[in-house]
């Protein structure tokens, strides 16, 4: 049961990272995206999506 439930949580961290490297590289693109990054707090997503990874991380290593 255990292992399934980390093998779910793991899965869902890689999409975490894939979700904050592309906000990464949208805050990278800067300039051609200024009217977006103006209306979305792209530093505030990241830093969520940064801080999501951490606890993922910390529960998977609990059930290991």
């Amino acid at each position: 049961m255990n292992d399934d439930f980390r093998l779910k949580l793991i899965k869902i961290r890689g999409e975490k990272i894939a979700h904050r490297n592309e906000l990464l590289a949208m805050k990278m693109q800067g300039g051609s995206t200024k009217a977006v990054s103006e209306a979305i707090d792209l530093d505030g997503m990241i830093a969520r999506e940064q801080l999501a990874i951490d606890n993922l991380d910390d529960t998977i290593a609990r059930l290991s």
